[in-house]
């Protein structure tokens, strides 16, 4: 069954007052008759053309054929027809010219990823394949464990704007307000619906942060092995497992990527701090100090205080050194750390840390080879993951072309070729410079896909590169012991051999012996004082908001 281009349009079609059920009797009027065609026929027999129940056309009807004030025009219009003899008189049926006229102009982006998966749910609209009559009971029965018209729309929509991993990262709740025609509350119903059911993976809500003026929109991590779906040739496999360690004291890679470069620039302040008091306190001792018996007793002074400044700049650096080691090379941190520390705190940390599981796994999902090859790094990244994470991150989606005149742009410096006939005419490229916040961001999701791909090196179970990828937390295992979640690489392929499924653990990085998580938000407030006091002359590095 091939997706009429107008369906598509109507998945994407903004308009508050049209109800799912409205919008279904639209697709299906859009594949079966034609959005110019007309139709004479009852509404009940035109319900059961289009493959809905006389409830659910009833629904869609009212909304339809209803006026609303005088600027309002009728989504469907009535032409009554002369009477041709005994009985009710024929009515003409027809779309107004209004309605598609609006869904011929209709322009927003769709992806064209998951057409199979609509076809199939597009199929029908009915809990079973029939009318037969149930009682209450079952009926509840069925809705709780089935899908209704309203979260099948609702998962079509997502799979309408989801890319090939199958993750929706642009849809806000007024977006999908716009979409559906449902409440807010009636959206965040059929959501968990969705999630119970396991057809969303995974949720990530999204929230507004007051210091950086920006609503982030929810993430959601499509089960697209779902039997729902349908039945393509989609082997689903938990590749790699990711298990937490269940020593509180430690972080690992996948779950604490974000807490050590927070700790990373949480310490990095308190190092500067410690050393310009510790500078302070050198210069007013050498100011006071006027005789030999009192320098004397302030050099002993100054021994135990200089003692006590070292112990606190070991403890500093030996959780900075913890932070690090899960870390890509700093000169792709320091450009976003100030923004970063700024502009997020402890609620926005589940939110980043789940855009940076994104961004790695379409780095895997797209370009396998050139990871592995060292390529598509923080110096030469992937043009458009990286505008669609400033994008995400409430930046502004402009990006500057300037002038590269450096002889190689390779990150190891021992493959420069050689330079004897190197001349800068040769040399010069334009290379677009992204937003600090956004390299950062970027730099940390390529770590993390680079170390996701080491546990390949040893298993010749799967086709990597034709696999696309997803990092799915379990909450499952949570508990007093093990406070972070299992996060479990799920990779979906089509043809991939199912003789052995069984899952391979292990660490991506050795965990460091360090609670990170706990230790910047202990000292996080702290840091954001003193970065408050000092005066800054530079250009503010604010994000802006993003219209999601």
């Amino acid at each position: 069954m091939y997706i009429a281009s107008m369906n598509t349009t109507l998945l994407t079609y903004e308009n508050v007052i049209l109800t799912p059920e409205a919008r279904w009797l639209l697709m299906q009027w859009a594949t079966q008759i034609g959005l110019d065609q007309p139709v004479e026929c009852s509404p009940q027999t035109l319900f059961a053309r289009l493959g809905l129940t006389y409830r659910q056309g009833r629904r869609a009807w009212q909304v339809l054929t209803c006026k609303r004030g005088k600027q309002q025009e009728q989504f469907v219009e009535i032409e009554r027809l002369p009477r041709k003899g005994p009985g009710r008189p024929n009515s003409r049926y027809r779309l107004s010219a209004k309605l598609v006229k609006a869904l011929a102009k209709s322009t927003l982006p769709i992806s064209k990823c998951h057409a199979e998966e609509i076809t199939t749910l597009a199929k029908t609209s009915r809990l079973c394949g029939t009318e037969e009559k149930i009682d209450l009971r079952e009926g509840s029965r069925r809705r709780s464990t089935g899908l209704t018209l309203p979260n099948r729309w609702l998962l079509m929509v997502l799979l309408a704007h989801a890319d090939a991993p199958g993750v929706v990262t642009r849809l806000s709740v007024p977006a999908l307000r716009r979409l559906t025609g449902m409440t807010s509350f009636r959206i965040t119903n059929q959501l968990k619906k969705l999630s119970d059911l396991g057809l969303i993976a995974h949720h990530q809500p999204g929230r507004y942060s007051p210091k950086a003026g920006v609503r982030r929109t929810s993430f959601y991590l499509l089960g697209l092995t779902h039997p729902v779906l349908g039945k393509r040739e989609r082997t689903p496999t938990t590749i790699v497992s990711s298990p937490s360690s269940t020593n509180p004291k430690q972080t690992e890679l996948v779950s604490g990527i974000v807490d050590a470069v927070m700790t990373f620039g949480v310490c990095r302040q308190q190092i500067d701090l410690l050393l310009k008091e510790y500078d302070a306190i050198k210069a007013s001792q050498s100011i006071a100090s006027d005789g030999t018996t009192q320098e004397s007793k302030l050099g002993h002074d100054a021994n135990r205080e200089a003692k006590s400044f070292q112990e606190k700049y070991d403890n500093l650096n030996g959780v900075l050194k913890h932070a690090l080691a899960l870390l890509p090379i700093t000169r792709y941190l320091n450009g976003g750390i100030p923004t970063l520390l700024k502009f997020y705190e402890a609620e926005d940390a589940d939110w980043l840390l789940t855009s940076i599981h994104i961004d790695a796994c379409l780095l895997l999902s797209s370009a396998w080879g050139d990871v592995k090859k060292g390529q598509l790094g923080p110096n030469q990244p992937c043009h458009d993951i990286i505008v669609n994470t400033a994008q995400r991150l409430g930046l502004k989606p402009e990006y500057i072309i300037e002038k590269s005149v450096e002889p190689s742009t390779h990150e190891n410096h021992e493959c420069v070729q050689d330079t004897d006939n190197f001349s800068i005419a040769d040399s010069t490229a334009e290379r677009a410079s992204y937003h600090p916040l956004a390299v950062l961001s970027y730099a940390l999701s390529h770590h993390l896909a680079k170390n996701l791909q080491k546990p390949f090196s040893v298993t010749k179970q799967f086709e990597v590169e034709a696999i696309t990828y997803m990092l799915i937390p379990d909450f499952s295992k949570v508990s007093e012991c093990q406070h972070q979640p299992e996060y479990q690489l799920r990779g979906y392929g089509f043809g991939v051999s199912r003789a052995d499924t069984k899952l391979l653990r292990v660490f991506f990085k050795d965990p460091v012996d360090e609670d990170l998580k706990t230790y910047w938000r202990t000292h996080h407030l702290d840091c954001l004082s003193a970065i408050s006091s000092e005066p800054d002359n530079s250009t503010p590095d604010t994000p802006v908001p993003a219209d999601q």
